[in-house]
């Protein structure tokens, strides 16, 4: 390397300095090593009673999302019992009407596995179906009708307000 090199400048300065006090001498006076009295207030930050906003709504979504298993559990015991209270009790007010049967139609839809009857009535109007009861298939469901006869229809839920023209769950006969 060369004699007057940048590099061998700068390792030289290094070597050549003076170690400083280990002790800052801002606050010690060199000769006593008292410490020096200084007039500096010290700002330290002042701790809120307010929760601000967004903190709580963090600690909200935390402790939901905890217990995010309790809930989902919750929500399924309770679709299931309303599950099963709307397939045992479909008619709990028993909503239904007695009409005498002058024709029943089946009607194809688009789709092939759906099919549903009008029954024209002379006191309800026509009432639609679109599910038999008990498993049997729709076709034979609405072959069995007999024009002429009276039938008491329980209505559907979309439907029980109507006095006509309403839709049914399924039909009894009523014996005389």
């Amino acid at each position: 390397m060369k004699k007057n090199s940048p590099r061998k400048k700068n390792i030289s300065k290094k070597r050549n300095t003076s170690k400083k006090k280990s002790y800052p001498e801002a606050n010690y006076i060199t000769e006593t090593r008292a410490p020096k009295k200084t007039n500096k207030k010290r700002y330290t930050k002042k701790k809120k009673n307010k929760v601000d906003l967004k903190e709580y709504l963090r600690k909200k979504v935390k402790a939901v999302w905890d217990a995010r298993d309790v809930i989902i559990i919750m929500a399924v015991i309770l679709g299931f019992c309303a599950s099963l209270h709307f397939m045992t009790n479909y008619n709990p007010g028993n909503e239904s009407a007695i009409c005498t049967v002058t024709s029943v139609e089946i009607i194809e839809h688009e789709d092939p596995y759906w099919t549903s009857g009008e029954f024209e009535t002379e006191e309800c109007g026509i009432i639609t179906s679109s599910k038999a009861p008990d498993g049997i298939p729709i076709r034979k469901y609405l072959q069995n009708f007999e024009t002429g006869k009276k039938y008491r229809a329980y209505k559907s839920f979309d439907t029980r307000n109507d006095e006509f023209d309403f839709s049914v769950l399924r039909f009894e006969e009523v014996k005389e």
